[in-house]
């Protein structure tokens, strides 16, 4: 891949908050009724799929599954988000008591923004464990671990897939990972909350942009003659030794600054515009110059491709309006060698039309 072209529009892609795996482990005490006069909304025969979800789209499959599985408050918050707003929070797991910190990042589901108690993690296969009561000073209770596809066959089963997207519709994920909870044994509120990272506010940042953990690790390429590595982490990326910051960025700053300054182009050199993009392959992650006007930036997005009759996922770097691959990244530089300039019928590539 040619690393001029990466420069600073490099960064991950796939989903925020893609849930994914297989199994599906719930105790018999946590079984709840499945009966019509249980469900939250009124059956259709809408069906919705596990593969390539948007983050808006899994934290509502969550929040459906959930409700209509355990019922209690898990049940009342996804029925007033039907008629207002589902908002999931991104924490740290250090905010809350967990039995398992998972990778790292807990999703609370609010009501209108308010904190319910309702959290889940993902694991390191990307399951999803649920909780309730999960407060600042005591332990969250469980629920069990179950997997995207689960969930979307038990929704499918009991006709609530209108629900689904119903609820992503209007869905909102706040990423407020860069906060800092109160001290262990003081009362946390949403408000006594602070960001941590210093360039929030500045230059149209309205902070970091939570990469995917299915994302991050180091990855490598061979394609076109040009090896290539790349360093991914929950905020950042490197590309052979080119650092880039990932943010989120106020729209309107964009449009009122054109022509930026000498001092804001030197202020935000490492800055990378990030955004996600839906298109009939799934959902990627953009990634553009902070002042960048013409041009599509780098996509990236994780794919499983079958390599000597396994299953192996890949980073896939794409560009342009397609958006084009331009480059494939493996988990180990021998299989990047190995794989070097390799195509995939499941890829499109720009020589494709």
């Amino acid at each position: 891949m040619n690393k001029q072209r990466m420069g600073i529009l490099l960064a991950t892609g796939v989903i925020a908050l893609t849930l994914a795996g297989c199994g599906n482990q719930t105790s018999s005490q946590q079984r709840s009724s499945s009966s019509s006069t249980s469900l939250i909304a009124k059956k259709s025969s809408t069906k919705v799929s596990a593969a390539g979800m948007s983050p808006q789209q899994a934290v509502s499959l969550v929040t459906a599954y959930a409700g209509n599985r355990y019922g209690g408050q898990w049940a009342r918050v996804a029925k007033q988000a039907q008629k207002s707003q589902l908002r999931v929070n991104l924490y740290p797991t250090s905010r809350y008591q967990l039995s398992d910190n998972g990778q790292g990042m807990a999703y609370a589901v609010t009501a209108n923004g308010q904190e319910t108690g309702l959290v889940y993690t993902l694991t390191k296969d990307d399951a999803v464990v649920l909780y309730r009561d999960a407060k600042t000073g005591q332990p969250a209770k469980k629920l069990a671990t179950v997997t995207k596809p689960a969930m979307a066959r038990y929704i499918n089963r009991h006709g609530q897939g209108d629900l689904v997207n119903q609820l992503a519709r209007g869905a909102q994920v706040v990423d407020k990972s860069g906060t800092t909870s109160a001290t262990s044994g003081s009362a946390a509120s949403a408000g006594s909350t602070t960001h941590g990272d210093s360039a929030t506010g500045k230059y149209g940042n309205k902070g970091p942009f939570a990469v995917p953990a299915d994302m991050q690790g180091t990855w490598y390429s061979d394609d076109d003659d040009d090896e290539s590595t790349m360093t991914i982490d929950g905020h950042s990326m490197t590309i052979d030794g080119d650092p880039v910051k990932l943010y989120h960025q106020d729209p309107q700053f964009a449009q009122d600054n054109v022509h930026p300054s000498d001092d804001q182009v030197q202020a935000t050199k490492e800055w990378g515009r990030t955004q996600l993009l839906h298109n009939d392959d799934g959902t990627w992650l953009n990634v553009q110059g902070w002042f960048q006007g013409a041009g599509d930036g780098e996509s990236y997005m994780t794919k499983t491709e079958t390599i000597d009759g396994k299953p192996v996922k890949v980073l896939v770097v794409a560009g342009g309006a397609g958006p084009w691959v331009e480059a494939v990244y493996y988990p180990t530089k021998s299989l990047a060698q190995q794989q070097a300039d390799q195509k995939y019928d499941d890829l499109h590539y720009e020589d494709d039309n």
